[in-house]
């Protein structure tokens, strides 16, 4: 029991909370030295103090040393009756104080975070894809990761994205361009592949950094824009002029309407890779963050802010025609399509 005979508990609590509760005495007799107020000797105090004894010494609450409570005791009030004494000390409640999750706002408006906390947060962040998005029975790799770049004399030096889907359709998305021949050739057969093995040769548009090689694969199907040729020159119809897509293994591989750099764009959807749907989207994108820059380039700035809209929409993995593979937010289960009825 405390030994200043208070009805408190604090004396009965876990170490923890009294080693608390003396740094809080220790607090509280500092405030009353400075106030000038009685503190009472070392050892008389009754070992703690509870939330409401920083009151002076005789009103309500404030632990009384033995002496006091001994005054106290013998006291007379008027008549001389016996003084009682004042109220005893009200028990301390902790607690634990509700904590609202802050909101996105909240957080923005903290601003940057402290440059110690970059690093962790950065090791938070989800990773960029890899070059090589595993998948079964459809994989998908960046065999050459496009660019474009502005020189002083006011051109660009620009190749496109060549992307290689391998599977049981292995397809080969965009080509680069004529300047880029054999290292196109080098980088297919560093994966065993040749220009014959490619079934499926799909250029997302017309410009001469994506499709500048057609001519090394005679023996597949291309698939140029909204154009499908058969390797005999045999050109098939196809729903792409008019928003269907046009699928080359059902359910898994479908070449995507996306108009608007050009009026005939179109992308390849990869469907169910280990990361996810994969939209290898040519010139749609030209790099990740490229708001401000792709509709100086754009035929049609409006149809193509819709399919862009479209892709972000379906698509885990973004392959752009100039730039890195990114990641999107997550489609909804079950979504399909891009162009035609939106809310597919």
């Amino acid at each position: 029991m405390c030994r200043a005979s208070l009805p408190c508990y604090a004396c009965a609590r876990p170490s923890r909370e009294r080693e608390r509760e003396r740094e809080r005495e220790r607090a509280v007799l500092e405030r009353r030295r400075c106030a000038g107020l009685p503190v009472p000797a070392a050892g008389e105090q009754g070992g703690h103090f509870c939330a409401c004894a920083e009151v002076r010494p005789g009103e309500a609450g404030l632990p009384l040393s033995p002496p006091e409570r001994a005054g106290r005791r013998g006291a007379r009030g008027p008549g001389g009756a016996p003084q009682k004494e004042g109220p005893r000390c009200a028990p301390v409640r902790w607690f634990q104080p509700r904590v609202q999750p802050a909101s996105a706002a909240d957080v923005m408006a903290l601003g940057p975070p402290p440059s110690e906390a970059a690093p962790l947060l950065a090791s938070l962040r989800p990773s960029p894809p890899p070059p090589l998005i595993p998948g079964s029975p459809y994989a998908v790799l960046v065999l050459q990761e496009g660019y474009s770049e502005e020189l002083p004399d006011g051109s660009t030096r620009a190749d496109g994205t060549v992307t290689l889907v391998l599977g049981p359709h292995l397809t080969l998305v965009d080509t680069g361009g004529p300047w880029g021949r054999e290292r196109l050739l080098a980088g297919l057969a560093e994966r065993g592949v040749s220009p014959g093995d490619i079934r499926h040769l799909v250029c997302t548009h017309g410009h001469s950094d994506h499709a500048g090689n057609l001519n090394l694969f005679p023996q597949a199907e291309l698939i140029v824009g909204t154009d499908v040729c058969l390797p005999d020159g045999c050109y098939l119809p196809t729903g792409l002029r008019q928003g269907d897509p046009y699928p080359l293994h059902a359910g898994l591989l479908e070449v995507l309407p996306t108009p608007g750099h050009t009026q005939a764009d179109v992308s390849l959807l990869v469907r169910g890779t280990a990361l996810g749907d994969i939209l290898v989207a040519g010139d749609l994108f030209e790099c990740q963050g490229d708001e401000g820059l792709w509709q100086a380039l754009s035929e049609d700035p409006a149809r193509q802010a819709q399919s862009r809209t479209q892709a972000l929409a379906i698509a885990n993995i973004i392959v752009p025609g100039h730039g890195p593979p990114f990641w999107v937010s997550r489609k909804e289960p079950g979504r399909g399509g891009m162009a035609g009825d939106p809310s597919r």
